[in-house]
């Protein structure tokens, strides 16, 4: 089944909207120093990962996609920098060396969708970490669930002549409450510079985390929170504005 993380270019110019280089500094500052070495999760196109190898870090990026992986190092190669790329499964995986930080961005722990599964990836997370490493999630905040959202769900992006048009999620797509799971429709269009579009359409499953199901599974995983946020600034998670739940972990 085509899924959209199979459009790496697409999905990358979707999500250009992001600054990438003032994330990489918020979580430096959360993680209270500069990593030498840094392991990003559900890495995508790895652009963080690959922001923080171009400031001299160690750099790798995990991600199940193999359309991904290849777009990651694509992006390495092109900006002239080292990058470890592992195709993994974020539930189980290694990293050769150890980390001083690692993270998840984008909402990509929605992915992980059982308690089980949520340990299992916290326990291969506190492995890879180093004695004094950091794991930075950067997960939806509850608003996303209950209350206005908090983010765009529809939104379009261009570059380079390609325009992307990103739809997450349908008006009928409803968490259930039992599993606090839910079939997310997402929809991309990729038109190029002669007007040709390609759209890829897929479900995705979409895990809603708590904040006391993140600390639960840290602790089962030999972690231990450290500080929540609401946003990148770290302001806090109840704080108006609020649009993200930053969840900082350390060995425990």
């Amino acid at each position: 089944m085509t899924s959209v993380y199979d459009e790496s270019l697409g999905y990358e110019i979707a999500f250009s909207y992001r600054d990438v280089p003032a994330e990489v500094d918020a979580l430096i500052a959360m993680a209270g120093s500069t990593p030498r070495s840094v392991l990003e999760i559900a890495a995508g196109p790895g652009e963080h990962a690959i922001e923080f190898a171009r400031r001299g870090a160690r750099a790798a990026a995990l991600d199940l996609s193999e359309a991904m992986c290849a777009r990651a190092a694509a992006n390495a190669a092109a900006a002239g920098v080292g990058l470890d790329v592992i195709r993994g499964d974020m539930r189980d995986f290694s990293v050769p060396y150890r980390i001083d930080l690692a993270f998840c961005m984008i909402s990509s722990i929605s992915h992980v969708s059982t308690l089980d599964d949520m340990v299992s990836h916290l326990t291969a997370v506190r492995r890879a970490l180093g004695p004094a490493g950091c794991y930075v999630i950067e997960g939806s905040h509850p608003t996303e669930q209950f209350g206005p959202k908090a983010t765009e769900t529809d939104w379009t992006a261009e570059r380079d002549g390609i325009t992307a048009h990103m739809r997450w999620g349908e008006e009928g797509d409803v968490i259930d409450p039992v599993t606090q799971l839910t079939d997310v429709h997402v929809t991309l269009t990729m038109t190029g510079p002669d007007g040709t579009s390609v759209t890829t359409s897929s479900v995705e499953s979409d895990r809603f985390w708590t904040v006391d199901e993140m600390r639960a599974s840290a602790r089962l995983a030999g972690l231990a929170v450290s500080a929540e946020y609401g946003d990148f600034d770290r302001g806090g998670l109840s704080a108006e504005g609020a649009w993200r739940m930053i969840t900082v972990m350390r060995p425990a």
